[in-house]
């Protein structure tokens, strides 16, 4: 057992040391082509996923894999993490979805909604156990993501809406790996720290194709020029934008209606 420990130790800090190579890949091309201020809730993300990476190494070779300090510690870490991949995912929305006031009205309430939910159910079903508090909290926001991700493909397929093809990658990278994750927290949440050193295997080689996804992705998109230009009226370039999906219109539309008189009935 403890030669499958050791060997087990080899391994994960063979795995983290490609992903941090390859976080360091993706932040450096980020950076390089001004992407950042397009996605800084996803250059956040990578970066706290970056001060984790040394952080984890650093406490299991002081404690070790089956130390409680050491378990306490990068559970707390990966709660950051998840909460900052979390509002990644409410970006990417944004970014796709914002155009249309409506409909971005009400994602981004089903995505504070189903937040909250998991953090409900962290409190109630982790009471006093601090390990089983927070490996339910990101089983909460993971399933919610997850959710989440997969329902919008399932809305951008049937309303026909336009992603750009790096925007779609991101997406499937977020959506399989909180997938794989709900998966992995699940057995978790039954074997907890017996599974434990098993679950950062299985996190770490989904997390690195992640990280693949997302390379391709930010090395495919190009920088947007600075540079001043003299803009046309509106009419004009409406003549050259094709007109969208009219069942997306009229759902953005009555969305729009619906959170309007909320909101008035409120006041």
């Amino acid at each position: 057992m403890r030669f499958v420990m050791v060997n087990m130790a080899i391994v994960l800090k063979v795995l983290w040391g490609c992903s941090l190579g390859l976080q360091l890949t993706v932040l450096f091309a980020i950076i390089a082509k001004k992407h950042y201020q397009t996605f800084p809730a996803i250059l956040a993300y990578l970066l706290i996923g970056l001060l984790q990476s040394p952080l984890v190494y650093l406490t299991y070779s002081t404690w070790g894999f089956e130390s409680l300090q050491a378990f306490r510690i990068a559970w707390t870490s990966q709660a950051i993490v998840t909460a900052a991949r979390w509002i990644a995912v409410c970006e990417l929305c944004h970014l796709i979805l914002g155009q249309f006031s409506g409909i971005w009205g009400m994602t981004w309430r089903v995505l504070a909604i189903s937040g909250a939910i998991a953090l409900f159910l962290a409190l109630l079903l982790g009471g006093h156990d601090y390990a089983r508090l927070i490996s339910t909290l990101d089983l909460g926001l993971e399933c919610s993501m997850a959710t989440v991700l997969v329902v919008f493909f399932l809305f951008a397929r049937y309303y026909r809406v336009l992603i750009h093809p790096s925007l779609h990658s991101i997406a499937i990278a977020f959506c399989l790996y909180s997938c794989f994750r709900t998966v992995n927290d699940t057995i978790l949440q039954v074997f907890l720290r017996n599974y434990s050193p098993t679950w950062n295997l299985v996190d770490e080689v989904t997390y690195l194709a992640t990280l693949m996804l997302l390379a391709s992705a930010v090395f495919a998109l190009r920088p947007r020029p600075v540079q001043r230009i003299r803009l046309l009226p509106r009419d004009v370039y409406s003549e050259f934008v094709p007109q969208v999906n009219s069942r997306l219109v009229e759902l953005n539309r009555r969305l729009s209606q619906l959170l309007k008189s909320e909101a008035t009935g409120k006041t």
